[in-house]
């Protein structure tokens, strides 16, 4: 069966302004038609004259499409503003530092506030009253007089061209190359080459891009590492109060490879006999892995790692060989991984508990 359209469909594609109905509903309408209602000459047609009638209502029909379709539009405009907001906003005030960039913004600024006010256009770019009115000073006026090309009138308390020659020349000199800024500031100032501020001298520092970055030590990042269990192991001593106001004892041997405590030993003096106890208990953890037969003592200087008792214990040795070492001098390496066993038990484990005795800071180690 034929479809009937309506004759005010027919009448806007007469007319040109078919685009008033709904692009869904256009589809569906065979071309022939359409093409049939484009030749048609309706002039032919008794009181065409009267056609008028119907042109203010196709106005306001056309002013409100219009209308919706900007409305859309500055919908899809203001979702993805609020997406991307976090992610331009810092970058238009980072660009207005470049005085070109400064211009482009306050042009975009000014299209921008005509339609929409200057409060709105402000806060919707992320920038203050503030810095737009400075903005907007320093890209209308340009001072020959001065180093940042501001108006010397508005803001008089400048430093002159001749003094800023002065301030990189000697910041840019070989002769103060070693020198930090504040010392080169001093000098100026004793000398009254330049009265400036600290905070002047720096902010042309960066103005003209020189930098004083101190070089650092290159810092070890990477220390003895063993390749197996019981390669090396570390031995050294510290010192925890009781409540009696004494200080005792503690030595650790700890393995390198598994960072685990094998023995220790509390006392309360400091002798070979206290180290000798705990590599004696270190041993006994030792000799469980049967197949270990040689380990290196990794020690400090001090008199209770080497002495005649400790090398004669060492050399009576018949089921693991050890062979002791001095940190920082048989090797380059030193003694942190037990002092960071130190470390972590008087700082996490010993903290605020008092011991009456040596007897019971063993008991609570073990």
């Amino acid at each position: 069966m034929k479809r009937k359209y309506d004759t005010s469909v027919v009448f806007l594609y007469a007319v040109g302004r078919e685009y008033l109905l709904p692009e869904s509903f256009r589809k569906q309408i065979p071309y022939t038609t359409i093409s049939n209602w484009r030749k048609t000459d309706y002039s032919q047609y008794t009181g065409h004259e009267f056609r008028y009638f119907f042109d203010e209502a196709f106005d306001k029909a056309e002013l409100s499409s219009n209308y919706h379709r900007v409305k859309k539009a500055m919908l899809g405009f203001a979702k993805s503003w609020i997406i991307l907001a976090e992610l331009i906003k810092p970058i238009l005030r980072n660009a207005g530092k470049e005085r070109t960039m400064q211009i482009r913004i306050l042009r975009a600024i000014h299209y921008m506030k005509e339609h929409i006010g200057i409060d709105r256009t402000l806060k919707l770019i992320g920038i203050s009253r503030t810095l737009y009115q400075q903005w907007v000073l320093s890209t209308r006026f340009d001072c020959f007089d001065s180093y940042t090309s501001l108006c010397v009138k508005r803001h008089p308390h400048q430093l002159q061209i001749r003094e800023i020659e002065i301030i990189r020349k000697m910041m840019q000199s070989p002769e103060y190359d070693h020198w930090p800024i504040v010392s080169i500031a001093g000098l100026c100032l004793r000398e009254k080459k330049v009265i400036a501020s600290l905070y002047t001298w720096y902010k042309y520092a960066r103005i003209l891009g020189v930098s004083r970055k101190l070089i650092g030590k290159d810092r070890k990042t990477i220390g003895l590492q063993a390749s197996c269990p019981n390669e090396y192991l570390h031995v050294d001593t510290t010192y925890y109060p009781i409540i009696d106001g004494k200080s005792i004892c503690i030595t650790f041997v700890m393995d390198n490879y598994s960072k685990m405590i094998l023995g220790f030993a509390v006392a309360e003096s400091l002798s070979f006999m206290l180290v000798k106890e705990a590599l004696a208990n270190a041993l006994q953890v030792i000799m469980i892995h049967p197949d270990q037969k040689h380990s290196y003592l990794v020690a400090d200087g001090g008199r209770e790692n080497h002495n005649k008792q400790i090398d004669e214990f060492i050399e009576k040795l018949s089921g693991h060989k050890i062979t002791k070492i001095r940190a920082l001098k048989d090797i380059r390496f030193s003694n942190s991984p037990v002092e960071a066993v130190h470390r972590t038990i008087k700082g996490r484990y010993l903290k605020n508990r008092k011991f009456e005795s040596t007897d019971a800071l063993r008991n609570y180690l073990g």
